[in-house]
């Protein structure tokens, strides 16, 4: 339910201007919201591409629907380290998470599922995919090292359960 693959030479091209972007975004925009923020960035179609190919690759038939693609940049360090369990139901049908910068001190990702934590371990350059259903607790940078992931979400006709052949 959950896949995961690495796209680091894909995002090589770019990694650089997008973390700046990312960075530089971090109050510009969203001065509210504190490490979770919507991204303005130049190469948003290209990480869309990469996710939906890859969505297709693992995932049943689906038909995306957005009106307008988004990317969420979600940045933490020992300034702002706020996280929280959450879960996309609201904004999604197809959760995606790219990881721009990983702390060395890194606990990954946990999903709660039937009661149980599975705990997932990142690394730069890694896609995940998941159902919009599936709680997830990201852990933040509680240092200097800053984690950065961007956050893309697709809408679709068929529901997440079905798609990722849910039971």
């Amino acid at each position: 339910m959950i896949f995961k693959t690495n796209i680091t030479n894909k995002l090589k091209p770019f990694i650089n201007s997008l973390i700046k972007e990312c960075v530089d975004q971090r109050y510009k925009y969203n001065i509210n919201l504190g490490n979770n923020y919507e991204l303005i960035t130049k190469q948003k179609n290209k990480l869309y591409k990469y996710f939906i190919n890859f969505c297709k690759k693992k995932l049943k038939k689906f038909t995306v629907i957005n009106k307008e693609l988004k990317c969420w940049c979600y940045l933490s360090d020992k300034t702002i380290s706020y996280a929280a369990w959450h879960d996309h139901i609201k904004t999604s049908t197809i959760v995606g998470v790219i990881y721009l910068k990983v702390p060395k001190e890194n606990k990954g990702i946990d999903f709660l599922f039937n009661n149980k934590t599975i705990n997932k371990k990142i690394k730069k350059g890694d896609l995940l995919i998941f159902p919009n259903f599936l709680k997830h607790y990201p852990y933040p940078s509680l240092n200097d090292d800053l984690r950065i992931s961007i956050n893309l979400e697709l809408n679709c006709l068929e529901q997440s359960k079905d798609i990722f052949n849910v039971q």
